[in-house]
């Protein structure tokens, strides 16, 4: 192991599958303790043993983020198995497709809004105590390009994401004086296991990214690196860009 988050223990949400699982490959390969949550739990399971196999001492926690009991559930295990949490990745995300003036205020909103920003600000408030006793961290909450940009047909989304980029912002002003910083990855167009409502991802990505193709999860799981380590010891309150120059479109 490379060793760049030797000695840290990180919480990753979303982890059952692509970028949340690319990213706690990644963290235990430079040296994290992990607690992986999803709510897919053969997936994690799987990804479990994964990291065990890898070397890593890692642990998953089937985690319902929509559900208050189950944060704090995740949060009082990390800290019962290991006695600190260093970081925080809120990656958990779920995306609903509509056609323009098809919104439904149940599925497209309080659903999407329910696991898209109320799971993050639930998260931060049950781990801010426990960073705050040792006086650092890091935060790191998974954003979008969409929010930027705008994201026809799935609004709800976008519009969530734009929540977690103030709310990113928010944070770290409010805590970059106890150590703790707070950043936000702005992934463009991923490839993960399954796309929303079957949308052919490389396809878009042909026609609409300078770089003519969709990221790999591994390729946005080295920003939440970045953020993790000691290498961005005077970063907080931003938002790093992934997208292979989708932005300057």
């Amino acid at each position: 192991m490379a060793g760049r988050l030797e000695n840290k223990v990180a919480i990753i949400t979303g982890a059952t599958s692509g970028i949340g699982r690319a990213v706690a490959v990644l963290f235990v390969r430079e040296g994290a303790r992990v607690v992986v949550a999803g709510s897919l739990e053969q997936n994690g399971l799987d990804l479990e043993r994964k990291l065990k196999a890898l070397g890593a001492d890692a642990l998953y926690v089937r985690t319902d983020v929509t559900k208050t009991e189950d944060l704090q559930y995740l949060v009082s295990t990390a800290i019962a198995k290991y006695g600190q949490i260093d970081v925080l990745v809120n990656n958990a995300g779920a995306v609903s497709p509509s056609a323009p003036g098809g919104y439904d205020e149940i599925r497209d909103y309080e659903e999407i809004f329910n696991i898209n920003i109320k799971s993050y600000l639930v998260l931060c408030r049950e781990v801010l105590p426990h960073m705050t006793r040792l006086q650092k961290g890091s935060i790191i909450n998974t954003s979008y390009v969409g929010a930027e940009m705008g994201a026809g047909g799935i609004a709800s989304y976008a519009a969530g994401k734009g929540a977690i980029n103030a709310f990113t912002r928010s944070l770290a002003r409010e805590y970059a004086d106890q150590g703790i910083r707070v950043n936000s990855v702005m992934p463009g167009l991923t490839l993960a296991d399954t796309a929303p409502g079957g949308i052919d991802i490389s396809s878009i990505a042909a026609s609409t990214v300078p770089m003519g193709r969709a990221a790999q999860p591994e390729e946005i799981a080295y920003g939440f690196l970045f953020f993790a380590s000691d290498e961005s010891s005077f970063c907080t309150g931003s938002n790093l860009v992934i997208d292979g120059g989708a932005t300057t479109m």
